[in-house]
């Protein structure tokens, strides 16, 4: 990683992660962003940085591996989506959220099973990665539950809230 800098900021502070990972796996940069960092082999990677011990906004719902370079230690893991999930189960509640699915905090040095050898190991690490996780696909279909009754939430907590404000006609 020498030599890339990210920018500053936590929406783009993983990006020299980011792109390492892709130049160096082959994978491509998804086409819309909500799907993750990057795509290898058909699936999806969440890819992370972090300059502490804290990975932050990980989602679990996602149901996709997660890549995470520790800066100060130039190491990179690679953690499969089912433990992820089980990861973040154990979490009363998210990071800025109530469902810790959602997004959450863990923290790296927790990992270390899960730590690659070289950099020249991350795509077969990231592909064996994707298949042990395929082979649950039970708990990929209830994070994907998860996801839908959280945008059915959202939903209707917005219509509830809009139909009361505009009952007590409160403008902003």
């Amino acid at each position: 990683m020498a030599g890339t800098k990210g920018s500053v900021g936590i929406s783009g502070g993983g990006r020299s992660a980011e792109e390492q990972y892709r130049l160096v796996t082959g994978a491509s940069k998804p086409t819309k962003a909500g799907y993750g960092d990057a795509e290898l082999g058909g699936s999806y990677v969440e890819v992370k940085k972090a300059t502490a011990a804290t990975l932050n906004q990980v989602r679990a719902v996602k149901y996709i591996p997660l890549v995470a370079f520790h800066e100060p230690t130039s190491t990179w893991y690679v953690v499969p989506a089912h433990v992820i999930v089980c990861l973040v189960s154990t979490k009363g509640r998210g990071q800025h959220t109530e469902n810790p699915f959602e997004s959450a905090t863990l923290n790296i040095f927790a990992l270390g099973k899960y730590k690659v050898a070289s950099e020249s190991d991350l795509k077969k690490a990231t592909l064996d990665a994707i298949a042990e996780s395929n082979k649950y696909p039970g708990l990929k279909k209830a994070m994907a539950m998860v996801l839908a009754d959280s945008k059915a939430l959202a939903a209707r907590s917005i219509k509830d809230v809009m139909t009361l404000i505009a009952t007590l006609k409160i403008v902003p």
